[in-house]
This record gives C-alpha cells, structure tokens and sequence, in this order.
C-alpha cells in the first residue's frame, strides 16, 4: 500500500498559543532584520556619491540595487509569516546608518585616513551585521518549517556573501592609499 507524500511539515506537541509565540519572537528578530539592512543600504546610498573612481562607483551602484531589493526583501519575511513589517525599525536604521557614518569620520579622524575609505571599511561591517540577520531568520524559518522564509533569504545571504568580499576587497585595496597618500578614490 503506498503511502500519501506529506505536503507540510509535522510539528509534534506545539499547540496554537506555543506558534503564535514562536511567531512573535519571529517577529521581533524580523524587526532586526528590517534595521540592519535599512542602515546598511543608508550608510551605502551615502557612500555611493563619496567614491569617484568609475569602477568602484559602479560596484556600489550594483550593491545599492541590491540592498534596495534586499529591504525589499526584509519586509516579504513578516508577509509569511502573517505579520506586518515596522515603519519604526526602518527609519532607526535610517538613522543607525547615519550614526555608522559619523563613527567612520571619528575613526578617520583619529586615524589619518583620508577619502571615503572609513565608509566603506563602515559598509563591511554594515554588511556582515546585515548578512548574519538574514542567516538567522533562514536559521528560524527552518526551525520552524517555513521554507518560504528560505526562498527568501538564501538569495539575499549569496548576494551579500559576494558583496562582503567585495567591500572587503575594496578597503583593503584603498587602504593604503587613503592612509599613507592622504588621496580620495
């Protein structure tokens, strides 16, 4: 006798009240979500206009197409989940993103550099907070057996996985000409 193929996953001992509060906690890490990829894409749009090097601008462009999408992305994630994203956290990680550019001025200040090299030594990191955001909600929605959570964000950890060698790449290649040469890029 054949068996009939299981379409949903099958929680066992998990009644209503525990998935609403799962789905809350959820819901909370979402928020976080939301703000590190707002002050990601803030800190990028702000950088974007700093770089004068064709090539780099270019590659920011792209990453600032991406980050876009990536919000985008960040807000479908409450949509699966029955929830409604936050105004909120997007406009403080608007402002976290800001906050992120002044710290990379002190830094550059302190430490001589010259340029936009601070911004984007700022975005790789930016860019890894984000990234990990998004592994951890990959990490829930498996926890939980939502794959749509999956189909969303395995995409946008690929896409930052590249853009954070990148950027990565990027500073330290402009490093020494910020630093030692005092010269924009």
């Amino acid at each position: 006798m054949d068996k009939p193929a299981l379409k949903q996953p099958i929680l066992i001992e998990l009644d209503a009240e525990c998935r609403q509060d799962h789905l809350d906690k959820v819901e909370a890490w979402l928020k976080n979500v939301q703000l590190t990829q707002a002050s990601f894409r803030q800190l990028l749009e702000d950088t974007v206009d700093k770089i004068e090097e064709p090539h780099l601008k270019d590659y920011l462009n792209t990453m600032l197409q991406q980050a876009l999408d990536h919000e985008e992305k960040a807000e479908a994630l409450f949509l699966v989940i029955g929830r409604e994203p936050s105004t909120v956290r997007k406009l403080a990680g608007d402002l976290l993103g800001k906050g992120r550019e002044l710290w990379a001025d002190i830094i550059a200040l302190g430490g001589g550099a010259h340029g936009p090299w601070q911004d984007l030594q700022q975005l790789y990191i930016s860019n890894l907070n984000s990234m990990s955001a998004f592994a951890v909600a990959e990490q829930l929605g498996l926890a939980l057996g939502i794959p749509e959570i999956l189909n969303i964000t395995l995409s946008v950890i690929d896409e930052k996985s590249t853009s954070h060698l990148l950027l990565q790449e990027i500073a330290l290649e402009m490093c020494s000409k910020s630093i030692l040469y005092q010269q924009p890029f």
